[in-house]
């Protein structure tokens, strides 16, 4: 039954009702060697699956792209796929994929993880000041990895954000179908420019998104800030915004983010949170953060609380 609501509720957003049959039919369908065991989720390029390994009985999601009449998801799928394989470091919250073959597709094949941040958020509401610290530790670490590697994620959501399947502490990035590269292969950082389109979510998105401007390593981490505030307070002073145009609403929202102060939105935090907001909106535009003094920040704050353990609140 959660299988079938799980799928309701995505194609429902997806806006393509007569696709649940064909979804839950995958159930058991052989992919190259795998076999389907559980629908997941869908995306904008595809479906993700459960799969089992028919030999080693090894799990892995499957992600298959969307091939009908209006759109075909394999292009941005395979170029999901280089960009996984340029950054894939499991010790460093990136999982490894590959790409199988299965009659005239290609699927992603990739470690299975546990559930996403903004699963567990949904049921615990929102999260205390201990977890929200100790996830700051751990993304940071995940960002100054994708961003080593040359690479900005440019949709930073709860939603893009998993714990292990085995270690629910371990934090694991994903969904890098908006990711970029922001270094040429001459290691020059690409130009500034005002002519672009948006580009992440309204929530969570920078305010240089919503004026479609470049995006660079600094945007990726205010969306960060937005993320952990939002799940330390349950809100966000602009998620109410709504208007019938997106681009309409994009400028309203990014009308409220820019007038909201670091203040006003760290409010009842601890002054680090605030530090970290006022420090990233300062950045310059190609300026390299300095991911291991703000890392170490959040680590003083944690210490300074001597907590009893280091249990996450899914954990407990």
């Amino acid at each position: 039954m959660f299988i079938l609501r799980n799928i309701i509720i995505n194609i429902k957003i997806m806006g393509n009702l007569d696709n649940i049959t064909e979804l839950t039919n995958m159930i058991g369908v052989d992919i190259n060697k795998y076999r389907i065991t559980k629908y997941i989720n869908s995306g904008s390029f595809g479906d993700v699956f459960e799969a089992k390994h028919k030999e080693t009985g090894k799990l892995v999601a499957l992600k298959i792209p969307i091939k009908n009449d209006e759109r075909d998801g394999t292009k941005s799928l395979l170029e999901e796929a280089r960009v996984y394989k340029d950054i894939a470091d499991p010790e460093h919250g990136v999982v490894d994929m590959k790409v199988v073959r299965h009659k005239d597709k290609r699927v992603i094949a990739m470690d299975l993880l546990g559930p996403s941040l903004e699963t567990l958020l949904t049921k615990h509401k929102k999260f205390g000041i201990k977890t929200i610290t100790l996830l700051a530790i751990k993304i940071l670490d995940v960002m100054k990895h994708i961003h080593s590697c040359g690479y900005i994620h440019r949709d930073i959501k709860p939603d893009n954000f998993t714990t292990g399947f085995d270690d629910s502490k371990k934090i694991y990035c994903i969904d890098f179908g908006l990711s970029k590269k922001y270094i040429n292969k001459n290691g020059d950082h690409l130009p500034f420019s005002d002519k672009r389109r948006f580009c992440g979510t309204c929530r969570y998105a920078s305010i240089a998104s919503h004026m479609n401007w470049e995006q660079s390593r600094k945007d990726d981490l205010e969306s960060v800030a937005y993320m952990l505030i939002y799940m330390y307070k349950g809100k966000l002073p602009w998620q109410k915004i709504k208007h019938k145009e997106k681009r309409e609403k994009y400028r309203l929202v990014g009308e409220r983010k820019a007038a909201t102060t670091p203040e006003e939105l760290c409010s009842g935090m601890s002054k680090e949170f605030l530090i970290f907001l006022k420090y990233i909106r300062n950045l310059d535009f190609d300026e390299k953060p300095h991911y291991s003094a703000l890392k170490k920040m959040f680590m003083r704050l944690y210490e300074s609380r001597r907590y009893k353990n280091d249990k996450l609140e899914w954990e407990i």
